[in-house]
């Protein structure tokens, strides 16, 4: 941390704003929804599966995992860890199939109970037990930020509260998902593992409104790191709406591709097959 900068405290305002998207982004996401609804994609086991590896691939790429795409398919295929990189990399991987799958496979609510219940799972041996699904006592800082989170479990506990409070009043499942993400990232409630939860607990918001799910992808991280440092240090959704809309795309545009390339496939000839 460089001290001859002006830090930015937490501002709880920026609980305040519940206007995320606009109504033309709204109906983008819409149409999204209705050409890969989230029925389809649970219904299909290889779509949960394959769809699955990106997003605990892409989400420990975030957090700085040294795994790439083949050692993640190898770990969560095999359980064959790979050679001279970090068991902690592993671990993270591990925890994130068990948070993903728990999201996909069970009915939860987003609500303080479950945020607890991801972290409890994403941080098991990344931070001490009396640390997990906790608010924390220490004060912590963020890397190229200027962004100071608030200190001290009471009034940690006391935004979170707030934090659901607006979450509920708000109408839109999109804009309530993206609320809910960048906000629990800005509180930095537990010690770590916040924004891996926040991830998590965007796609319940979401499963639990019928939306499709939200799949980041490893070409952008770095997007996805800047825009949330763009919300901590002005409350400005703008950044992240933007990046979250191109992967809702993005993920779309590659399930519609897989059924497009089977239907071309039954209507080939027999002997072209």
């Amino acid at each position: 941390m460089s001290f001859d900068k002006k830090m930015i405290p937490y501002n709880p305002h920026f609980l305040d704003n519940i206007e995320i998207f606009t109504p033309e982004e709204r109906d983008t996401l819409d149409r999204l929804n209705e050409a890969v609804s989230l029925s389809k994609f649970l219904s299909n086991k290889s779509y949960v599966n394959s769809l699955g590896i990106d997003f605990i691939h892409a989400s420990a790429k975030i957090e700085g995992n040294r795994y790439d795409k083949m050692d993640t398919l190898t770990l969560l295929e095999y359980g064959l860890t790979a050679g001279g990189k970090r068991y902690s990399d592993a671990k993270m991987i591990l925890n994130l199939r068990d948070a993903y799958y728990l999201s996909v496979q069970e009915d939860l609510g987003a609500s303080k109970t479950t945020l607890k219940e991801l972290h409890y799972i994403l941080c098991d041996e990344m931070v001490a037990d009396s640390a997990r699904a906790t608010p924390r006592e220490q004060a912590v800082t963020i890397s190229g930020c200027e962004y100071v989170p608030l200190d001290g479990a009471k009034k940690l506990d006391d935004a979170l509260d707030v934090m659901f409070e607006r979450y509920a009043t708000i109408p839109n499942a999109f804009d309530q998902a993206i609320y809910l993400h960048c906000n629990l990232a800005y509180l930095q409630y537990f010690k770590d593992c916040n924004k891996r939860t926040a991830r998590a607990m965007l796609n319940v918001s979401l499963k639990q409104s019928g939306k499709m799910l939200y799949i980041p992808s490893e070409e952008r991280v770095s997007r996805y790191l800047a825009s949330l440092v763009t919300y901590y240090e002005t409350g400005s959704y703008d950044a992240f709406k933007a990046y979250f809309i191109d992967e809702y795309k993005e993920v779309v545009d590659d399930v519609l591709s897989v059924e497009n390339a089977k239907i071309v496939e039954q209507n080939l000839p027999l002997r072209g097959r």
